[in-house]
């Protein structure tokens, strides 16, 4: 199906030129959907959920039914790649993902990128499956070589993270030997995505605001070898959590950037960039009247800018009332011309 609905891309443009707001959600399908739990609850593996492209579009397509969507995302995870590279990852309920080994347990942890594209065809398949049902555009994505790294060192989401800096200042050599490897399989991850049908890709740093000084060596540099490699008529999107974007936006080449809750729109929606995010997700929490009036709020302000899209600074929690996001997007999108 050919995209109909393109707002989305044209604010990636900067050339939104309606007083019509794009918006997509981070996790906009996930676990505050009644219906994607019901789907979930057949799996006790997540990982053996999203290998069935038939079923990835299905969660894609959930929260499109639901809600007024400019953009669909393909329902998969930023592990796919360490999993794929041989380091299998399970979800525990309670504990998140937990990986089979760790660089913490095992220094000489190996990944194996021979191979690892084609254990990654489900991720491709569930892409074409989508683009063929959608009239918005599709968003694929992929962690960044550092957050991934991440998970890796300590198998898990890090606790201490002491530890991690510690073992940068004695093993760089080892540290970039890791992220140069990850970051050859998403070179053709993405451009697998992209060829499936995905129209621009986002590159999520989820762990970047754990890196001061360090994080232009560590972090930015492979993302901005990843993105330089996309192709150019293809929108790249950074959102690093726990970073105020003035210390990326002289340093890369990306246009496109998710605000963490914790930047201020206000201070870049001027700029040569495009803005999306930084609404707090916890503000669904209020009563039906302050959704209606934060909407409004939201479009007056907004309306007129070619490159701002409504979006969240985190993303959606299982304590989020689906029936309160709807009606602050219904507002929102009653609003637009």
């Amino acid at each position: 199906m050919t995209s109909q609905n393109n707002i989305f891309l044209d604010a990636l443009s900067r050339e939104n030129t309606k007083e019509n707001i794009p918006v997509w959600l981070l996790r906009q399908a996930g676990r505050y959907l009644p219906e994607y739990m019901e789907i979930r609850s057949q799996y006790p593996d997540f990982f053996d959920m999203i290998r069935k492209p038939d079923i990835c579009k299905e969660l894609t397509l959930q929260p499109l039914r639901r809600y007024p969507l400019d953009a669909a995302i393909t329902f998969t995870d930023i592990l796919t790649i360490p999993d794929a590279m041989g380091v299998p990852v399970k979800f525990i309920k309670g504990k998140g993902p937990i990986f089979s080994d760790s660089i913490i347990k095992n220094p000489g942890l190996e990944l194996k990128s021979q191979g690892a594209i084609k254990k990654l065809d489900y991720v491709f398949e569930a892409t074409k499956l989508i683009k063929a049902d959608i009239n918005v555009p599709l968003i694929g994505f992929t962690g960044s070589p550092w957050t991934l790294f991440v998970y890796l060192f300590y198998g898990e989401s890090p606790k201490n993270r002491n530890e991690i800096h510690d073992y940068l200042k004695l093993n760089s050599s080892k540290t970039h030997s890791y992220l140069k490897a990850m970051t050859e399989v998403m070179h053709d991850y993405v451009h697998e995505q992209i060829q499936s049908g995905a129209n621009c890709i986002q590159i999520f740093d989820s762990w970047g605001g754990m890196l001061g000084r360090e994080y232009e060596e560590f972090s930015l540099m492979y993302i901005n070898e990843l993105a330089e490699n996309i192709p150019g008529n293809i929108p790249v999107i950074l959102f690093t959590r726990g970073k105020k974007i003035d210390s990326i936006i002289e340093s890369t080449n990306i246009k496109c950037f998710n605000l963490d809750i914790s930047d201020n729109i206000d201070h870049h929606i001027d700029k040569s960039i495009v803005i999306q995010g930084n609404f707090d997700p916890s503000k669904f929490h209020s009563d039906a009247d302050k959704l209606e009036q934060l909407a409004t709020q939201i479009f007056e302000k907004y309306k007129n800018k070619n490159n701002y899209i409504f979006n969240l600074g985190s993303g959606l929690t299982p304590d989020i009332d689906p029936e309160k996001v709807g009606i602050f997007l219904e507002k929102l999108s009653s609003l637009s011309s």
